[in-house]
């Protein structure tokens, strides 16, 4: 019950301590003097002030707040006034003094942080000395000996208090076990797992989670009832949109216009009248602790109620929650993007190897068939065609099991093999497909690179000479390969065919583009390349390519 309960246990503390303080003096064996009459006196108006403020510490978060500096002036007051009444005439009793001193150090430390601790320090120390001066101006004996232990006793309290209280209100949560499932396809049950950690580190009944991505209408309302996880999206309008931009905690009471915010620094501050209060209006919360969150995809509020006893110290733990979200939502939306970013590199990847591939091969056939048609009406004999055509069929459905074998267990980074060898066989292939005539050239054999570089550079010459034909209309490709000093390796596709027409000089073919692209590489296009007609691309690869 009295867990993250400090006001209670601090108000409980104070009357306690004024009891004893009460009863010790009244007790003494030697019967009280009159300046400790005096001191008895206080001490028993002083008892009566603290049950008044533990009554008020037990029914409302809001003065207990309120009235909290003046509460402890009273009690620096009370504690310098009683200890002297008490002890100046009586060499032999000892008062709750270091009882008394720890209370306020720690209250303050509690209350007000490592600030407060130190400003009690100071004001504990300077009013005891002073008081002390005056006393002894009055005509009465004081102990050196034990005026100086009581100063030398609370400088040592304010020093371990003070750097205890560095860092007192840092929340150490236990970390939210990490949700079942893919990362990117559980957005729901890391909201339902959130919520239920939620609920039960800040000791709720109830807790909800408002959601609004950044460039998607609607906001997302997640419910954790007693274990009952609810979700439901509402259109926009039905919250403001600016229902989250207080990224604040704030312990709140709506129908009162009564809140107490923590603020980035860690310093609590009352505040009274209108606020933001959508997100409870919309859950029919009247009083419940709220903590926002921004991130870089959403931005959204987390909001607890139905706790048995709220009080200021469950504002950190609500603050660290509200983070802790944000970087759950952050994480997963990063699941989803980098996932929607491999599908999209996937179906890229096989849509330019169906297209450099497939597609063309077909184009190619059916380029064939026509000749074939033509060769058939001419009186020809079509089966030489018709075998070299069913050999071109083979050789592209072999082709194409490659392709799914490497969307199927991907390729072996360590393999090499001869990118010379391997165009000159493709090469003569495209050559008997195309029915145009092609030529390389190579002043370094073997020249080896990796398997998945090979595929690639196939892909492209597959392509460039397609659309030399398709587009160009030519009768010969050439092709130039070398390597750099440096290691690159170069690749120059020529053809005398048309070119470009001038209003599409500039053009550069999408999926030979994007294939240099993804290797690192530059690609040069240059019309006229032969004399007044045909195409050139010039390609060049860094050397990290290369095996």
């Amino acid at each position: 019950m009295l867990i993250r309960r400090t006001p209670k246990i601090i108000a409980m503390s104070r009357m306690i301590l004024a009891a004893v303080f009460l009863l010790a003096v009244r007790i003494q064996p030697s019967g009280p003097s009159p300046t400790e009459r005096t001191g008895l006196v206080l001490l028993a108006v002083y008892l009566g002030w603290t049950g008044v403020v533990a009554r008020i510490a037990w029914r409302s978060w809001w003065w207990d707040f309120r009235m909290a500096r003046a509460v402890h002036a009273i009690d620096i007051g009370v504690f310098i006034g009683a200890v002297f009444l008490t002890e100046i005439n009586n060499s032999d009793f000892g008062s709750p003094f270091i009882a008394f001193a720890a209370f306020l150090l720690i209250t303050a430390a509690n209350r007000a942080g490592w600030n407060g601790v130190v400003l009690t320090a100071l004001t504990l120390i300077a009013g005891y000395g002073l008081t002390g001066g005056a006393v002894t101006l009055l005509g009465y004996d004081i102990d050196p000996y034990r005026f100086g232990r009581h100063q030398t006793y609370m400088i040592a309290l304010a020093i371990m208090i003070s750097w205890l209280s560095a860092d007192q209100r840092a929340v150490r949560l236990s970390p939210m076990t990490e949700s079942p499932g893919i990362p990117g396809e559980r957005s729901i049950r890391v909201m339902a797992d959130t919520l239920a950690f939620a609920r039960t580190a800040s000791n709720a009944t109830h807790a909800a989670i408002a959601v609004a991505a950044c460039e998607e209408p609607g906001i997302d309302i997640y419910r954790d009832s007693d274990g009952v996880f609810t979700h439901e999206r509402i259109g926009p309008g039905t919250l403001p949109d600016d229902f989250a931009t207080d990224t604040t905690a704030a312990l709140f009471d709506v129908p009162r216009n009564r809140r107490i915010v923590l603020s980035s620094d860690n310093r609590l501050a009352p505040a009274a009248g209108p606020f933001n209060h959508a997100l409870a209006d919309a859950c029919l919360v009247s009083c419940g602790l709220v903590g926002g969150f921004a991130s870089a995809t959403s931005q959204g509020q987390l909001l607890v109620w139905g706790m048995a006893d709220a009080c200021i110290d469950d504002l950190p733990v609500i603050a660290t929650l509200a983070r802790d979200i944000g970087t759950a939502v952050d994480r997963e939306a990063m699941a989803v993007l980098a996932r929607t970013l491999a599908v999209a590199h996937v179906r890229n990847a096989v849509a330019r190897d169906l297209h450099d591939s497939a597609a063309q091969f077909l184009a190619g056939t059916q380029f064939r068939l026509e000749s074939l048609r033509r060769w058939i009406r001419d009186g020809r004999d079509p089966d030489a065609e018709i075998t070299a055509i069913k050999l071109a069929l083979r050789g592209e459905q072999s082709h194409l099991v490659t392709v799914i074998n490497r969307l199927r267990l991907g390729i072996d980074g360590d393999r090499t093999t001869d990118l010379v060898a391997e165009l000159e066989a493709l090469t003569a292939e495209l050559a008997d497909h195309w029915h145009v005539a092609t030529a390389l050239s190579s002043a370094c054999r073997p020249l080896d690179v990796s398997m998945n570089i090979a595929h690639e550079l196939r892909q492209v010459v597959r392509e460039a000479v397609a659309n030399a034909v398709r587009h160009g209309h030519c009768r010969q490709v050439t092709l130039d390969l070398a390597r750099t000093p440096d290691g690159a390796v170069r690749i120059t596709i020529t053809d005398d065919g048309i070119g470009l027409p001038p209003d599409k000089a500039t053009l550069r073919p999408r999926s030979i583009s994007e294939r240099i692209d993804a290797l690192g590489g530059q690609m040069q296009i240059a019309t006229g390349a032969s004399g007044t007609s045909g195409l050139r691309l010039g390609i060049s690869l860094p050397a990290v390519v290369n095996a």
